[in-house]
């Protein structure tokens, strides 16, 4: 019996489904002090993040993933690398 083997994900395919679904990209993520939003990680997760910089630092794509920042998880603290934003419902 042969098992199914589960399609690898693919950054470069989930940021431009995020783009497409209306989220927006890094380099208009907002700086610190302006608030609170959501964003979609390389990983694939979706947390609520603020930005700890008051600047844009964004490293641009490679073979690694896409356009991608760092920005603080609001719950755990944890540093994460957002490739799209979104403000929250």
């Amino acid at each position: 019996m042969r098992h199914y083997v589960p399609k690898r994900r693919d950054p470069f395919e989930m940021h431009d489904d995020a783009i497409a679904e209306g989220w927006q990209a890094v380099d208009t993520i907002p700086l610190k002090g302006e608030g609170e939003f959501m964003v979609l990680t390389l990983s694939g997760m979706i947390r609520l993040a603020r930005n700890r910089r008051e600047t844009r630092n964004i490293k641009p794509a490679d073979g690694y993933g896409p356009m991608r920042t760092t920005v603080g998880a609001v719950v755990s603290g944890n540093y994460l690398a957002a490739i799209a934003w979104r403000w929250p419902n």
